[in-house]
């Protein structure tokens, strides 16, 4: 294990800023975030000092992740419960230091301290999970959730915040004949937990990432892919013979063509049946609710992260793999935006006009002039779509790009010509 003198001591911190964050939530009296919720229920209705009942749910999550798992639960897991422990203790501490403050009264000062412990919970993610040791129980068990049904983790983690805040309500007003752990301060959390981890990514992922040492993986990365190789990739728009382009360049060239082999590929790499590749590489289905997905989950380690993002993943590390290994031209899959850095690639975008962009499709695959047109429009906009969701760039953005071209204006042939002349041109070949 790497990095272990830096990665120890940053998960326990950042399992400690949280606990303050817990406090200050508890404090203002409108409600904890959703994974505290059932034990400050436990706190409200039973009198137990919340950070026993920390580790009393934990030992409970412990045992249904056994449940759920069965053979399956690694006897490592059970350090899962000395996590809680710790946990538990740390938001005793923090629960003490934070009495010493004045109960608030005044509406607008309780929303602040809400928010601040948002801003501590959040920043306490942001350390505590790229140290990448145990988990904390709550998270342990939507894992488990998430392996036994096979639905994603971003959703287990929504329904199973949903459930802790649904079962500490009733249990609240049943009992206690108000909502006690669930309030304002519940759905602030909620909304704004992820919101500011993802800031507070931007702002210092960079120098913890350091700190990890997970630059240096990319470092190498680069290093190897300063060899010789060239690449050439192409994005192109649907029907515009990008594809019959980059082959023509690749034969004149001598380079290796890489288009639907990579299809192949990335099922090997992935786990992924080819199928799914091919449905899911270039599209993303549902992408308002794939984005609440992510915004919500937060950050997640790669085997938690939704299906299509582990494919690009697992495209990325092909396609890289590629480029290091010889000199090829790679149509599609935002290889332009994954080489950005390769010193001997050369990004291409083509593109036509919508009438002979229908035109090809409608003869290639054998359908009327209004479905071709329908069609190309359709995978134009899913291609736009995921390359937002994956670049943050627009698709087609020249800034992307050594050269644009219309191959409408030449044919496919001259325009392959011409690409593979201004090519040799840059490289000095």
């Amino acid at each position: 294990m790497k990095h272990l003198k830096v990665r120890i001591p940053m998960y326990f911190i950042g399992l400690f800023i949280m606990t303050i964050g817990i406090a200050l939530s508890v404090k203002s009296n409108l409600g904890v975030s959703p994974v505290s919720s059932i034990p400050y229920t436990m706190t409200c209705v039973w009198g137990i000092e919340m950070g026993k009942a920390t580790i009393l749910f934990h030992i409970v999550l412990v045992v249904i992740q056994i449940l759920l798992l069965r053979k399956k639960f690694k006897p490592v897991q059970l350090l899962q419960i000395l996590v809680g422990i710790v946990f538990g203790y740390f938001t005793t501490f923090c629960n003490y230091m934070v009495s010493y403050l004045p109960t608030p009264h005044n509406l607008a000062i309780r929303i602040v301290m809400v928010l601040a412990s948002t801003v501590f919970v959040a920043f306490g993610i942001f350390l505590y999970l790229p140290a990448d040791l145990i988990p904390l129980a709550g998270e342990g068990c939507m894992q488990a959730v998430s392996t036994v049904t096979n639905i994603e983790f971003s959703r287990v983690k929504i329904g199973f915040d949903c459930t802790m805040v649904v079962v500490s309500a009733i249990t609240c007003l049943t009992l206690l004949h108000s909502l006690g752990s669930v309030g304002a301060g519940t759905i602030i959390a909620a909304i704004l937990v992820g919101t500011f981890v993802g800031m507070i990514n931007r702002a210092f992922g960079s120098q913890r990432d350091a700190l990890l040492g997970k630059n240096e993986d990319t470092a190498a990365d680069s290093a190897t892919s300063s060899a010789s190789n060239h690449v050439i990739t192409i994005s192109r728009e649907f029907g515009s013979g990008g594809r019959e382009i980059g082959k023509q360049i690749a034969e004149q060239l001598g380079f290796h063509y890489y288009d639907s082999e990579l299809i192949r590929l990335s099922a090997e790499k992935s786990g992924y049946a080819p199928e799914y590749v091919e449905q899911n590489e270039q599209a993303l289905k549902n992408p308002v609710l794939h984005d609440f997905f992510a915004w919500y989950a937060g950050p997640l380690e790669q085997a938690d992260l939704p299906k299509v993002d582990q494919l690009f993943q697992k495209e990325t590390e092909v396609i890289r793999s590629l480029a290091q290994k010889e000199s090829c031209v790679i149509v599609g899959r935002l290889a332009n935006y994954i080489l950005k850095d390769h010193p001997c690639a050369y990004h291409v975008f083509i593109s036509a006009d919508a009438a002979v962009e229908a035109a090809r499709v409608a003869e290639r695959d054998h359908i009327s002039a209004d479905a071709a047109a329908a069609k190309v429009k359709k995978v134009n906009h899913e291609r736009a779509v995921h390359c937002k969701h994956f670049t943050k760039t627009d698709w087609g953005n020249v800034k992307n790009y050594d050269l644009c071209i219309k191959s409408d204006d030449f044919g496919v042939e001259d325009t392959a010509k011409i690409i593979k002349e201004l090519f040799q041109k840059k490289m000095g070949m």
